[in-house]
């Protein structure tokens, strides 16, 4: 792969990072404004109010990831891969980044609120985890075989 055919790639990939540092930042602060007893199961429920707010909140990062993976118009096929991708690395960064601002997950099996979106999943830890993998691994699979990264970047515009 040349530098010209990395470059979306890469873009998508430092967004994708950003991004699960910003929403790291903003749900360690809601978490402590939330529960401020400490973040471990079972958890309470969310006021009513805050938690359409944060519905909307993570509707807008699904809505942002999507509008990003379909800048120029790639085929679907391309844009699901971009999607995917940023999807897989932002999950993967968030969690890293609260692993070192708060030491959270301590085990891959601690229990984590995953998704607000339609209704709270509570998973451990380590399915978000595989999820995300499985993200990552679905973007390479939707590459196009046929002449390498050079093909999926002709197929992106």
């Amino acid at each position: 792969m040349t530098d010209r055919e990395a470059e979306p790639w890469l873009a998508l990939t430092l967004f994708a990072l950003a991004m699960g540092f910003v929403e790291a930042a903003c749900v360690i602060t809601l978490k402590r404004l939330y529960f401020p007893e400490g973040w471990h199961a079972p958890f309470h429920a969310i006021p009513a109010h805050a938690l359409r707010l944060e519905q909307w909140r993570e509707v807008a990062t699904l809505v942002m990831i999507g509008s990003v993976a379909f800048l120029g118009r790639p085929r679907f096929r391309a844009g699901m891969a971009r999607a995917l991708w940023i999807f897989g690395l932002w999950d993967l960064a968030y969690y890293a980044v609260l692993k070192v601002w708060t030491g959270f997950p301590a085990r891959p099996g601690d229990l984590d609120l995953v998704f607000l979106v339609p209704k709270a999943w509570i998973a451990p830890v380590w399915f978000a985890w595989a999820f995300s993998l499985a993200c990552l691994v679905l973007a390479r699979a939707l590459q196009p075989r046929k002449g390498g990264p050079a093909a999926w970047r002709k197929a992106d515009v």
